[in-house]
């Protein structure tokens, strides 16, 4: 399927993307909210300012797309490869439990209560991300920066962010740290 069938077929009211090959297809600033892309090979994709509100994306390719600005809201994402620039995206709600999100780009996205439990955040950029009363618990951080985020009521329980750049971070607790390091204990590293 290339993106004209599939923007015309979703004029025409469906919804059901499931499998569907849109490999490094061009949809920048389409509206595909409420569409069902489960299991779909979108690597390479094109998708900067979508309006991809309540799709599902579950366990699909998303590997190299750009989702920079994209609408994520209430998404589901959940176990999908997602080695993704989400740069600026706003995901407020979204799934993205057992979602792998290796050398990808969070910068200054929106995660506001988004479950990302479970979830692999290795060796990506979160830095200025807004991930206040986001879950985070059992997902796997490391060599991650989160510099500038918001974890204020963050889920953090098994989260292992010891390994995390964390200056000037909004921790859970609502302390601001101001080094590299934190402590959960409350006291910051030496």
């Amino acid at each position: 399927m290339n993106a004209e069938e599939l923007l015309r077929r979703y004029a025409a009211g469906e919804r059901d993307f499931r499998r569907v090959n849109l490999e490094y297809a061009k949809l920048r600033g389409v509206n595909l909210s409420e569409a069902d892309f489960s299991e779909a090979n979108l690597g390479s994709a094109r998708l900067q300012e979508a309006n991809l509100r309540r799709s599902i994306f579950k366990s699909a390719n998303l590997g190299l797309a750009d989702l920079s600005h994209a609408i994520l809201d209430e998404a589901d994402l959940s176990h999908a490869y997602l080695d993704s620039n989400l740069e600026y995206a706003s995901l407020q709600g979204a799934n993205l439990s057992h979602a792998r999100l290796r050398w990808g780009n969070l910068r200054n996205a929106n995660l506001r209560n988004a479950n990302l439990r479970n979830a692999v955040l290795v060796e990506i950029s979160l830095r200025g991300a807004n991930l206040e009363e986001a879950d985070l618990r059992d997902a796997i951080m490391g060599e991650t920066s989160l510099e500038r985020a918001n974890l204020r009521g963050a889920l953090v329980e098994g989260c292992n962010i010891d390994y995390t750049d964390k200056r000037n971070t909004i921790m859970p607790d609502g302390q601001v740290v101001t080094d590299k390091n934190y402590n959960p204990g409350g006291d910051e590293d030496e």
